[in-house]
């Protein structure tokens, strides 16, 4: 049974609508922009997207299926011609059309460590831990684009792989085959991914960069701020910095910003993960507008930056109960207006889940090229592998009802129909469902939605099981 046919087809059109496509026409349409200087490693890449996209928990031999195809795919990796940045550059070029059609983007960036503690060769790689812990790796920075009209997450658009050397207390970035670039502090990350987004978005759609605690920096309320028509950010306050008031009086951003009027209350469903379990927040919300001052260990900057913020605290939590202080260009001027700011920050989770599917679904930690510029190549390949995996997920819990011939072959619905014969004639999310049930999935009235580990062990079951029907056909 051929991969084409054996796999979902999660493509959307401009109106966020499922698209009647098979998964080479979907990988093409991810890589087929990429230019290489050789037609050859274009199409070489599709393929390779295909093979690896089938089965992404998969060692590359078993993904390839023979030892020819495997060979082509190390070999593509130390092509010097491949270079990791055109890959994802390919990917962009396709994502623009689930970008356009909206007037704002999310840009949500975070930052994650890949370790390759069992890796044979360290050529590359950079410290990870303390140096009497012998664990090496890199840092990986990436932003991702969410529709918030959608929530749908358009893909990766941004990515730096930093290299870190304690010892000389320098960050590079590896610039994927190119010299490395030396960081000037850890804020930089942030700035270069931002601006990078802002360059690449159409004219006609507004970036809104969000951030977590590990993008609070004056720096970047100082440069985003000048052009808060053209882009916005929302970022969660990590430093207790000096603020002036709307009415001139100097104080701390959390100490004024706990006294604030309360707004009103909502509930936060958070997700499980950090230590933390799954659980639906009560929360009250307070609002204000204040001037950040600018930092007094730091000669260069100088003035304040206007910003509205938006205060979250759980009510009655115990253990480890929310607080967070967003800082905004966004308005606050009415509740709607500020539940929208918090929507906007809690969709950064996806971005926590990108990276599980990426380290467990894709298992790139135990990947074991033996150099990191060969590793890149295949990193930016399991990103967008990644991107895919999450987007099934999606379909499994949105609403909007898709025939089941868009998600499933026909061997594989009949398959499906075999074990569970009352699917026969329900909508395309209940096929999904149903996928999730062979992962592990209960579809308990208690239960959240499926998650993407038991949604892709269903479907690799799933898989199996029809190659195994249609062998028997024949």
């Amino acid at each position: 049974m051929g991969r084409d046919q054996r796999s979902w087809r999660p493509d959307l059109n401009d109106d966020g609508e499922l698209c009647d496509m098979d998964v080479s026409g979907w990988i093409r349409t991810e890589f087929r922009a990429a230019e290489f200087g050789d037609k050859r490693l274009t199409d070489r890449l599709v393929q390779l997207g295909d093979e690896l996209g089938s089965s992404p928990a998969e060692s590359i031999p078993a993904s390839c299926e023979d030892w020819a195809s495997t060979k082509a795919t190390y070999r593509f990796c130390d092509n010097e011609s491949v270079e990791p940045t055109e890959i994802l550059s390919a990917h962009r070029q396709s994502q623009r059309s689930r970008v356009s059609g909206g007037d704002e983007l999310l840009v949500v960036s975070d930052t994650t460590y890949l370790t390759f503690p069992r890796h044979p060769a360290k050529d590359g790689l950079g410290d990870i831990s303390s140096s009497d812990i012998d664990v090496e790796g890199v840092k990986l920075h990436t932003s991702v684009g969410i529709r918030p009209d959608t929530q749908q997450m358009t893909g990766v658009i941004d990515q730096q792989v930093l290299v870190e050397d304690q010892q000389a207390g320098n960050t590079y970035s590896t610039n994927g085959k190119d010299d490395p670039i030396l960081l000037e502090n850890e804020h930089e990350k942030w700035l270069r991914g931002d601006r990078e987004a802002a360059e690449w978005l159409p004219e006609d759609v507004r970036p809104i960069f969000v951030h977590d605690r590990g993008g609070d920096a004056f720096s970047l309320y100082e440069e985003l701020s000048k052009e808060s028509a053209n882009a916005g950010f929302v970022v969660r306050a990590n430093q207790n910095r000096r603020v002036l008031t709307e009415g001139g009086e100097g104080g701390k951003l959390f100490d004024w910003s706990s006294d604030l009027a309360e707004r009103g209350r909502n509930s936060i469903e958070i997700q499980q993960g950090g230590g933390r379990e799954a659980r639906t927040a009560e929360v009250s919300i307070t609002a204000g507008t204040c001037e950040l001052r600018a930092p007094r260990n730091n000669p260069d900057q100088e003035g304040s930056v206007k910003v509205n913020v938006v205060r979250v605290d759980e009510v009655n939590g115990t253990g480890d109960p929310i607080q967070w202080v967003l800082l905004t260009t966004e308005s606050v001027e009415t509740f709607d207006d500020i539940l929208a700011i918090i929507e906007y920050y809690g969709l950064r989770w996806r971005i926590e889940d990108w990276h599980k599917v990426l380290k467990s679904g894709c298992k790139i930690e135990e990947r074991q090229l033996q150099t990191w510029e060969r590793m890149e190549v295949l990193l930016s390949v399991y990103s967008v592998i990644a991107w895919k995996v999450l987007e099934l997920r999606e379909l499994a819990r949105g609403e909007s009802s898709v025939a089941p011939e868009i998600l499933l072959s026909e061997a594989e619905r009949a398959v499906l129909e075999t074990k569970f014969p009352e699917l026969s004639g329900q909508s395309g999310k209940a096929y999904a469902v149903h996928v999730a049930k062979l992962g592990g999935y209960l579809d308990r009235g208690s239960d959240p939605p499926p998650g993407w580990e038991t949604m892709w062990k269903g479907l690799q079951k799933l898989r199996m099981w029809a190659e195994g029907y249609e062998l028997g056909a024949e």
